[in-house]
């Protein structure tokens, strides 16, 4: 059996470019980087040029006020049915807190009725 001058022997490596699609696929969805990413992914809402999803897939209700250095309430719209709150620790980790909580149902209505629609 011999080879023609212009066949290859098959690889036994994918191209490179599949191997560096994985390894940014693992890099983006390492569970220590999932939060993140989820958070992170798109740009704001409100600007209308993100991406139209929910931003909070996972919530907590297990997080004392004490611990939140800032908060962000982003409101039902097109972009995602229910209202997302996130939350900024004070050792800057992002997390998801889950509004219909009853702690945070209070939060939630003293920030709607103080700050109008912008739309």
């Amino acid at each position: 059996m011999s080879l023609r001058a212009g066949s290859r022997a098959s690889r036994p490596w994918p191209s490179p470019g599949l191997l560096l699609l994985g390894l940014l696929l693992l890099r983006l969805w390492s569970p220590k980087s999932a939060a993140t990413l989820l958070l992170t992914a798109g740009a704001d809402p409100e600007e209308g040029d993100g991406d139209l999803q929910c931003l909070c897939v996972k919530t907590s209700t297990r997080v004392h006020p004490k611990h939140i250095a800032s908060l962000e309430v982003i409101r039902a719209g097109l972009h995602c049915p229910t209202t997302q709150m996130i939350a900024t620790l004070k050792n800057g980790k992002k997390i998801c807190l889950d509004p219909h909580a009853p702690m945070y149902k209070k939060i939630i209505k003293k920030l709607m009725k103080s700050k109008p629609p912008t739309d």
